[in-house]
């Protein structure tokens, strides 16, 4: 026999993917999981379980879907906005602008289409079929939304007719002038499209007849001479309900930079310097312009992104969009290159210090966009390669928690949450899987307050037998689904206020301790003992299983091996309650009272005695009450029988 003491000091791999079980080869095995469900790895390495989510609201139609969206100001000053089918709402501190509602032209099926960027009170919004709108802020219970574009761009190349053109003034820029054709050339339709002509541009107001227009100078001409049949280009709007409209922008070098739409789906498009809503295109530094990220293959772009570069996440692969060299990007000098080809989702990035994480095409993995100093080049490994089965069903959605914790928070389609905790300086990338989360969660977004960041969802649930969705947040001080968190002057057994889990069990926690289970009615429950606080909600069960464990033995490896585990010692940080292979571990100390909740315990506790297995040793640390519970590191004495 052989005997040894196996110590887990971390976490920081996460769970790992069921293909990699006995793969004791790879360094990550050492630091992480065969199941981490409903806790949260930290980037110190330790777990903790998962934050509950505290009920904030029912959306404004349950039987729609409904996508919520970040509106940031400042860190003291952020929104989360409920988009539904043609409205929105606002949300700050934790709870719903009263009485306000604005309309807007999204309709269900358009909400996951959009896109959006933000600079200080103004937000752009894009989708593919409707012109961009612009949401500004006036005040918490004052906002408007407009279709802010003063100058659409035009079509490229446009056509050149066989007509000679005539413009009767150079003018300077603004100025009306008349256009006059040899042959009728025009139609009613081409208001609104724009000729180059003698140098300059003259975008069309005013059908006279086909040979004769009325328009306006947007850039001065050289000269009035007649130009040739062939010799002048006629381009119609490059934005129009026939031709689609931009579905993603960003804001990059005080440009509004839009791109995407479905005539022209790899076209990129940037406003005038400091003029986010005229695309006047032109040959001057600070003229709007239009460039074509072209490939070998049409690759639509997914979205921009405003990184070291600008960035655009296509279909089919990856590409920054760059000025010269320590330039400015401008209508002369773009620079666009193909850095990978692994192709983008329809799933809007998130950026990470100087990383981008964006979904790949097929909604699996995740891979993470920077420009690497070793390399000199910009490279997108796959931090999910190695927990692949976490994102089985295909993300929808994500989000970045910066604090307290750096947690990407994404939606599968099966509506279950899922969490990498991810710090690239600390080589952290730590999968979680939420399945005890017992609702479908449909979006999730993040914004900050005084603290950290807070994590919002909508949450489609049945209760009662019907089918609603709910808006939740997670709160760190709650450890029990779509919550209820109240207090009184005076102790009560009586708690209402809880219409929106009528028939479903809770469990209660009271000042600090588990009162019990109940089933809620007419809104309300009447729990065992008077409390001053009750955090009430769905319990969930949080659980981590350690992966089967390798030692060397006089004749060689520990796999497969009958083993016997002698003793666990876990090391606890600020934790209530745990069980290890369902036995619960004991942290009450003498200075407790045994009428009060226990005080939260930091050190080791040991278990002795689990009994043998063969090649396995299987070990799972769980906490199935609503309490504070945070591991930090494992030790197992193991004994390996031949």
């Amino acid at each position: 026999m052989a005997r040894a003491k196996v110590l887990q000091t971390n976490f920081t791999a996460g769970e790992l993917s069921p293909k990699l079980m006995g793969r004791v080869d790879i360094a990550r095995y050492q630091n992480g999981a065969k199941k981490v469900r409903d806790c949260i790895p930290q980037i110190y390495g330790g777990l903790r379980r998962r934050y509950g989510s505290l009920f904030v609201q029912e959306v404004k139609d349950s039987t729609k879907r409904t996508r919520l969206i970040p509106f940031i100001f400042n860190e003291s000053t952020a929104y989360i906005l409920e988009f539904g089918d043609l409205y929105m709402r606002v949300f700050k501190d934790g709870a719903r602008i009263p009485a306000y509602e604005l309309v807007t032209p999204y309709t269900e099926a358009m909400l996951f289409e959009m896109d959006f960027t933000q600079g200080a009170d103004t937000m752009f919004l894009f989708h593919e079929s409707l012109e961009i709108r612009r949401l500004k802020r006036l005040a918490d219970n004052n906002w408007t939304i407009d279709a802010p574009v003063t100058e659409v761009p035009f079509e490229e190349p446009g056509s050149n007719p066989a007509a000679t053109l005539t413009i009767n003034a150079a003018t300077p820029v603004g100025a009306s002038v008349t256009a006059t054709a040899s042959a009728s050339v025009f139609v009613m339709g081409d208001i609104g499209s724009s000729l180059k002509v003698n140098g300059g541009i003259v975008k069309l107001t005013g059908f006279s007849s086909g040979t004769l227009m009325n328009g306006i100078i947007k850039q001065e001409l050289t000269s009035t001479v007649t130009a040739p049949a062939d010799a002048w280009s006629l381009h119609a709007p490059a934005w129009s309900a026939s031709r689609g409209y931009p579905r993603t922008g960003t804001l990059f070098e005080q440009r509004l930079v839009v791109a995407g739409s479905p005539t022209f789906p790899q076209t990129i498009w940037g406003s005038i310097t400091a003029g986010y809503i005229d695309f006047t295109q032109g040959t001057l530094d600070d003229d709007g312009f239009s460039f074509t990220a072209a490939s070998d293959q049409v690759n639509p772009i997914q979205y921009l992104a405003s990184s070291r570069t600008l960035v655009a996440f296509t279909s089919g692969g990856e590409f920054t969009v760059t000025g010269g060299l320590e330039k400015p990007l401008a209508p002369t000098n773009a620079q666009i290159r193909q850095r990978s080809n692994y192709g983008c989702a329809r799933v809007r990035p998130v950026r990470i210090r100087d990383t981008e994480l964006f979904i790949q095409r097929a909604g699996r993995k995740v891979r993470a966009f920077a420009y690497n100093v070793v390399n000199d080049d910009w490279t997108a490994p796959d931090i999910a390669v190695l927990s692949e089965h976490a994102t089985e069903s295909g993300i929808v959605d994500m989000c970045w928690q910066q604090e307290s914790d750096s947690i990407v928070w994404m939606v599968r389609a099966d509506g279950v949450p899922i969490s990498v905790t991810y710090d690239k300086d600390q080589d952290v990338t730590a999968w979680a899987i939420h399945d005890g989360f017992s609702g479908f969660v449909e979006s999730i977004a993040t914004i900050p307050d005084a603290t950290g960041d807070q994590v919002w969802m909508v949450v489609k649930r049945t209760i009662d037998g019907s089918v609603v969705r709910y808006i939740e947040r997670f709160v760190e001080d709650a450890f029990s689904d779509c919550s209820f968190i109240d207090s009184d002057a005076s102790p009560q057994t009586v708690w209402s206020g809880l219409d929106h889990l009528e028939g479903e069990e809770v469990v209660v926690v009271g000042d600090g301790g588990v009162v019990g289970r109940y089933t809620v009615a007419s809104g309300a429950v009447t729990i065992a003992r008077a409390c001053l606080e009750v955090v009430i909600g769905l319990d969930y069960e949080n659980r981590v299983e350690l992966l089967p464990p390798e030692m060397q033995t006089g004749e060689g490896s520990s796999t497969g091996s009958a083993m016997s585990t002698n003793e666990i010692t876990a090391r606890w940080y600020e934790t209530t309650g745990a069980a290890i292979n369902g036995q619960k571990q004991i942290f009450r100390t003498m200075p407790d009272a045994v009428d009060a909740p226990p005080t939260a315990f930091t050190g080791i506790r040991r278990i002795e005695n689990l009994g043998w297995e063969r090649g396995e040793s299987e070990i799972i640390i769980s906490q199935t009450e609503p309490m504070p519970w945070h591991l930090l590191s494992v030790a197992r004495t193991l004994t390996v029988n031949n």
